[in-house]
């Protein structure tokens, strides 16, 4: 019997360039509590990265992707060696991510160094309240971090 094939739109994951993996897994791995579930060697100079990124030949790159409990490979890192990443401001993206204890995670990324941006809160459901904020990650690239929690009575 042939797999069932999903045809409805489906957001896989996104695709990060960083500078240093193992730098990043400080965050993405260490607070945010993504697990590695995968790490390449050295990809090869035929590798569909240096297409889609339009990175040149002359980079070396390392892919490791994240799983969390309720999605599989749910995040990518791709590692740029060789080449400069180029910075972004103003920022043009932004990933978001609910995470379980927001003041938690922030204390230690702001223990890290990393910029981090005024928190917000508001309550779009009855009994709840949402609390997002931001901070800028080792390659300067905006994470939106959120917490769901009920509403005090």
């Amino acid at each position: 019997m042939p797999a069932k094939i999903e045809t409805e739109v489906h957001l896989k994951r996104p695709c990060l360039l960083v500078r240093d993996l193992e730098q990043s897994f400080t965050v993405y791995r260490d607070i945010l509590g993504f697990e590695v579930d995968y790490l390449s060697e050295e990809a090869s100079p035929e590798s569909y990265l240096y297409t889609i990124f339009k990175l040149p030949k002359t980079a070396r790159l390392k892919f490791a992707s994240l799983t969390t409990k309720y999605e599989d490979r749910a995040l990518a890192l791709t590692e740029v060696k060789g080449i400069e990443l180029p910075k972004s401001s103003p920022h043009t993206m932004g990933l978001v991510i609910r995470i379980p204890d927001l003041n938690k995670a922030i204390a230690q990324i702001s223990k890290l160094g990393l910029e981090t941006v005024k928190a917000n809160s508001f309550s779009p459901a009855e009994g709840l309240i949402f609390t997002e904020q931001g901070f800028y990650d080792y390659d300067d690239r905006l994470i939106v971090l959120y917490e769901v929690k009920p509403k005090s009575i």
